[in-house]
């Protein structure tokens, strides 16, 4: 799991911009342009459409989908094998540009105050791998299609602090990381219990 950190992961991002031609570049050759080292980057490139201004319709199944997919191979170690139909998504140049920038400067205030710590939550290949699997629960509530404030981006973020303190050894990351996880979990059981509540209460109404 443990992959090499770079100095700055904000401008590695930026650069991505160079390396989408006009008419776009395939979620295939994004991964293969950033290679294994950059995987946990490539996962936080399709996150961050689900906490900046930026809307790619349909997004977040195939999104969520492909940032399981990258997990399992981080923890399987095995070389990583797209279906066809996910390899070939292609991000248009615009919203990449949108996207790398945008995130490059969320990232860059991050990196201003991340830093090594907290050593024992990324120092063994196990714990980090739990930590993938922290990932996997962040994008499965991203893929959730549920029209709520917030039902996005709350998972979103945990897999950005994620993915960015297994990048930068920084526990103090990955705390928030399942902070954001555990906060997605109690919000969509208490919408999930409101809604019980008043479905109960409307069949209770409509047979009195």
């Amino acid at each position: 799991m443990k992959q090499q950190a770079p100095d700055k992961v904000s401008q590695l991002v930026r650069q991505l911009v160079d390396y989408t031609p006009p008419r776009g570049i395939e979620i295939g050759d994004l991964i293969e342009r950033v290679g294994k080292e950059g995987l946990l980057i490539t996962i936080m490139v399709l996150t961050f459409p689900f906490l900046l201004p930026v809307s790619i319709t349909g997004t977040s199944t195939p999104f969520g989908t492909l940032i399981v997919l990258i997990c399992i191979s981080i923890l399987t170690h095995k070389t990583l094998r797209l279906p066809r139909k996910l390899s070939s998504l292609r991000i248009q140049q615009r919203h990449m540009l949108m996207i790398a920038n945008r995130a490059a400067n969320v990232l860059e205030k991050m990196e201003q105050w991340s830093k090594p710590r907290l050593h024992g939550l990324t120092s063994s290949r196990a714990i980090c791998n739990v930590h993938a699997v922290g990932i996997i629960l962040n994008a499965l509530c991203m893929m959730l299609p549920l029209p709520l404030p917030f039902s996005n981006a709350i998972p979103a973020y945990g897999i950005v602090f994620l993915s960015l303190g297994l990048l930068r050894k920084d526990g103090v990351m990955i705390g928030l990381g399942y902070l954001m996880l555990i906060a997605i979990l109690i919000y969509l059981t208490v919408i999930y219990m409101v809604g019980a509540a008043g479905i109960r209460s409307l069949l209770e109404f409509w047979y009195l």
